[in-house]
């Protein structure tokens, strides 16, 4: 049989006394760790490793679990924006004074993980609670991820309002990033053709392809500044205007900060149409 600390670690940090007891460590080994410091006990049910992820910690000494946004991050699911600890809690339990973060009044199931929401519930929960595009984005991470699959998506859009059933006509499971999640919706809101993932001229995957002639690169934390990145993108920047098309590349703040002046650079470019394919000399 594993150790205690060990089956802890396995549920990444956090865990019932029951469950551990349901794994054959009696009740007594458990509170002889919680006395030696290797585990923190959280109210009369729950242990945590002293260096559980401290939004747990929140969540279940509030009353509730990792709910929404959240148990999205936990997931590894993109989540624009989180301010604030979601905990789920349910309608009719009685939750104690303390609250370390947003309350989500809401009947759930928990994940295998017990300390959160299941996925789907997480992803409702969110999307009730954000614009369009941003809970697009969301789904669209865990579809990216093989988090989620079609009977997830109906149980998903069962649970959500009938305002929201469109949505499911937006998601691409390619996107590899909320970025590009967040500039595809409105690009096609505003009748574009938007490809995704599509082989560039000069190598490698475009992120974004308008109407067959404009491609858009998003990039993560920081433009890709590197001497070998700026190389490629020189190659791949002549390779396009030499097919007749254009090239744009946002970073990180222009479309999480900046998006609708983001969206009015690509109408911009867009108004101006096609270009003409050029012959390089050589």
């Amino acid at each position: 049989m594993r150790s205690i600390m060990a089956d802890v670690l396995a549920a990444q940090g956090a865990t019932t006394r029951a469950a551990l007891h349901a794994l054959g460590h009696p009740y007594r080994s458990i509170r002889a760790e919680v006395a030696s410091g290797r585990l923190v006990a959280i109210g009369r049910w729950w242990v945590v490793t002293p260096d559980a992820n401290p939004a747990i910690g929140a969540a279940l000494r509030s009353g509730g679990v990792l709910g929404g946004a959240s148990a999205l991050r936990s997931y590894g699911v993109w989540v624009t924006e989180l301010r604030v600890v979601q905990i789920a809690t349910r309608p009719h339990s009685s939750p104690p004074n303390v609250l370390e973060g947003e309350r989500i009044w809401s009947d759930f199931t928990v994940d295998d993980k017990l300390w959160r929401v299941s996925l789907v519930d997480a992803l409702a929960q969110h999307a009730r609670r954000v614009e369009r595009d941003d809970a697009i984005a969301s789904i669209d991470s865990a579809l990216h991820k093989g988090l989620l699959g079609e009977d997830g998506l109906d149980r998903l859009f069962g649970m959500l309002p009938l305002r929201c059933r469109p949505w499911r006509r937006e998601l691409d499971a390619s996107a590899e990033s909320g970025l590009e999640s967040l500039l595809r919706v409105p690009c096609r809101d505003r009748g574009w053709r938007v490809e995704t993932q599509m082989p560039a001229p000069g190598g490698g995957r475009g992120d974004l392809l308008i109407d067959g002639w404009l491609w858009v690169e998003t990039d993560g934390d920081e433009w890709h500044d590197n001497e070998k990145q700026a190389a490629k993108d020189r190659r791949r920047g002549t390779a396009i205007t030499a097919a007749g098309g254009r090239w744009l590349r946002f970073g990180y703040a222009d479309v999480m900060h900046e998006r609708p002046r983001t969206m009015s650079v690509i109408e911009l470019v867009m108004a101006q149409g096609r270009p003409a394919p050029v012959r390089l000399a050589g």
